[in-house]
């Protein structure tokens, strides 16, 4: 079991203690540990330590014995000798005293109920030893105590013997410069693969540490490449037991430690994440990676606050950390900081300036903040960067569509279009944004590309549709707006335009029930109500058609196009006085000049012969807005004859036609005119 000694308690007297001890605390008086002693960066002790392994990175004044291994990692102080096995001395470590290196342990780690004879008389030499200085003459003369005599060199010559220790030698220095080729060969395979690594060929940087370790299980970085590998790949547990071997061979590296702490986040173990963060954090304090990576995990923890400080702490050893400045950004951006977020931002893309990514999300933030001008220069940095980047370019285009910047997302959306030209969705993109300037006849090129490349889309058949209808183009229409229900039947607007087309094409009783279908969708829709209600009339069910009107009218009292229907239907009906009313209504609301309405009342004074000058006038109007309109110059005749001017009533007519000369209806007028006087019509 772990022991932990958190920073700030303090001890005084001796501690006896068993597993493995992580401390950080402050203690005068002596130590003895069964297991590993790791005095951490905040740890201090004053007086002697007896322990199976002892790394430090605090502060030691006072002896170490270690029965196997005592590791000085970086920025650790040691004021004592050392008795050991092992010795390792990072660079950076402060050593001032004396090392005698003892045998290897009889087993990896003693307990108290396992430890043999040979052992406890090894301690208690050890015991013995406490407290004195060792000179490197006697460390030398304890190595050749080890050495066996080699009787041989008694029996031989001075001169002899002289060459042979020679040749000893000689082979002495070839057995040390080839252990240190082969440590370098492994080195470089270890760069390897932690190049292959880089590069996300995960297998092979694989098999080359497990290579490695085939032939030496000694170099932390091995298990540490290895772990990274099982880590791509989703293997945590794997990479967990990569990550702790690394630790257990270097356990001052802080970054082994961090990465056991990513794993087990990954895991969802955040118990044991948290444990390795805070070790790696005390451990090396201004790692800025581990407090940012910390930040993160507080972050997913939902602690936003612990989250800020840690980016905040991280950015403080690293001005230069663009990821926390860009994290930082986010939660920032989140709360409701605009400013502050793209502040952050800003700062990260100093430190990255080709982040396309972070490029893009300044620009978009600058778009929310009214300043269109600023977002299009990071918008066109992004995509400077990622040239050829079809979604980036739509994406971006869509954004400033979404502002009214039409024009400048149509370049982009052709730039897109240039990219992939097969993609029928920058089409239908560029078909909405010549839609919203008002340009029907481009925006109709661009829907039928979108439909000719992706035919089963039926948003883009029905706004294809829609804008046949338009075109007057009826029957092109109706078949892609019935394409349109084919894929999608649920779609009240699709009826509603079916329907219209279906008008065109004279075809009122199709019309009627797909109207039926549309206002069944949509009931408040007054617009399909209205259409309904036309079609009805068309079909001669006026009654009904005056229901549903009369019904409409009770919550539309002034809707302009309701009071012309109910207009249309009294007509029909041969109720003029009630239609001259209801047109007259819908004169008085229409701001917008609609020449049918007009036409219709004055058409409707010539047949109750009142207003006839207002009728007169009226067309005049209509006439100059429309001048080569048959059915209006009918009218107009229509009220001249009311009059009784038949000369000019005759002549107008002629006038209709010779617009429309196939129209019996227009000849039969001229004999009405001559020949049945207006006061009996």
């Amino acid at each position: 079991m772990d022991s932990y000694f958190e920073k700030g308690i303090v001890l005084k007297g001796t501690l006896w203690i068993k597993g493995q001890v992580h401390f950080g605390a402050s203690i005068t008086g002596d130590i003895h540990s069964s297991d590993h002693l790791i005095v951490s960066n905040t740890g201090s002790v004053k007086g002697t330590i007896y322990s199976y392994d002892v790394s430090n990175s605090g502060i030691i004044e006072g002896n170490v014995f270690s029965q196997n291994k005592t590791i000085l990692a970086q920025g650790g102080r040691l004021a004592g000798d050392i008795t050991t096995y092992q010795l390792i001395i990072d660079e950076g470590s402060d050593f001032g005293g004396r090392c005698k290196m003892i045998d290897a342990p009889v087993d990896q780690k003693g307990t108290d109920s396992e430890v043999n004879d040979e052992k406890r008389s090894n301690k208690n030499s050890l015991l013995k030893q406490k407290g004195k200085r060792v000179p490197a003459a006697n460390i030398i003369s304890t190595v050749k105590s080890r050495i066996p005599q080699l009787t041989l060199f008694s029996g031989l010559p001075k001169i002899s013997t002289v060459f042979l220790i020679g040749f000893l030698m000689i082979g002495a220095f070839l057995f040390i410069n080839l252990g240190h080729l082969e440590i370098n060969k492994t080195k470089k395979k270890i760069d390897v693969g932690y190049a292959f690594l880089d590069d996300g060929s995960y297998e092979e940087a694989e098999r080359i540490f497990k290579d490695i370790l085939k032939i030496n299980k000694d170099f932390p970085r091995v298990y540490a490449g290895l772990g990274q590998v099982f880590f791509q790949r989703k293997l945590y547990q794997e990479a967990i037991t990569q990550f702790k071997h690394s630790v257990d061979l270097m356990p001052s590296n802080g970054e082994y430690k961090l990465s056991l702490a990513k794993t087990y986040q990954s895991l969802g173990q955040l118990k044991a994440a948290e444990k390795y963060f805070q070790l790696t954090i005390d451990q090396e304090p201004a790692m800025a990676n581990a407090l940012y990576q910390y930040g993160l995990f507080m972050e997913e923890k939902g602690d936003i606050e612990n989250a800020l400080i840690h980016y905040r702490k991280a950015l403080k050893i690293d001005k230069n950390l663009y990821k926390a400045h860009e994290s930082l950004g986010k939660i920032l951006e989140t709360t409701g900081d605009l400013d502050g977020a793209i502040a952050e931002y800003s700062l990260a893309l100093k430190s990255d300036k080709k982040n396309y990514s972070l490029h893009l999300t300044l620009g978009s933030m600058l778009l929310n903040s009214n300043d269109p001008s600023k977002a299009n220069f990071y918008f066109k940095r992004a995509l400077s960067l990622i040239p050829r980047d079809f979604k980036a370019h739509v994406k971006v285009a869509g954004m400033l569509m979404g502002k009214g910047m039409i024009d400048e997302s149509l370049t982009l959306y052709e730039t897109a279009s240039s990219i992939d030209p097969q993609n029928s969705k920058v089409y239908s993109e560029m078909g909405k944004a010549y839609l919203e300037k008002q340009d029907m006849g481009a925006a109709l090129k661009f829907f039928k590309k979108s439909v000719k490349l992706q035919p089963e889309n039926a948003e883009n058949q029905y706004q294809f549709g829609k804008l046949l209808l338009q075109a007057k183009e009826f029957n092109n229409a109706r078949q892609a707006l019935e394409k349109a229900l084919s894929l999608r039947d649920n779609h009240p607007p699709t009826y509603y335009e079916l329907g219209l087309a279906l008008l065109e094409e004279s075809n009122a009783k199709d019309a009627e029930v797909v109207f039926r279908k549309a206002v069944a969708g949509d009931s408040k829709n007054i617009f399909y109500s209205l259409a309904l209600a036309e079609s009805q009339i068309i079909n001669k069910k006026y009654n009904a058609a005056l229901d549903r009107l009369l019904k409409l009218s009770i919550t539309n009292p002034k809707h302009t196009q309701l009071q012309f229907s109910l207009c249309n239907v009294y007509s029909k009906k041969k109720f003029y006085t009630y239609a001259i009313k209801h047109c007259e209504l819908a004169n008085n609301l229409n701001v917008n000049q609609d020449v049918n309405i007009m036409n219709r009342l004055a058409w409707l004074y010539a047949k109750k012969r009142l207003n006839l000058d207002r009728g007169i006038h009226l067309m005049q109007i209509v006439n100059k807005a429309e001048p080569n309109n048959a059915k209006y110059i009918d009218t107009m005749s229509e009220l001249l004859y009311a009059k009784g001017n038949i000369v000019e009533a005759v002549k107008t007519i002629r006038e209709a036609i010779s617009l429309d000369p196939k129209n019996s209806y227009y000849k039969q007028q001229i004999w009405k005119f001559k020949n049945i006087p207006h006061n009996q019509n």
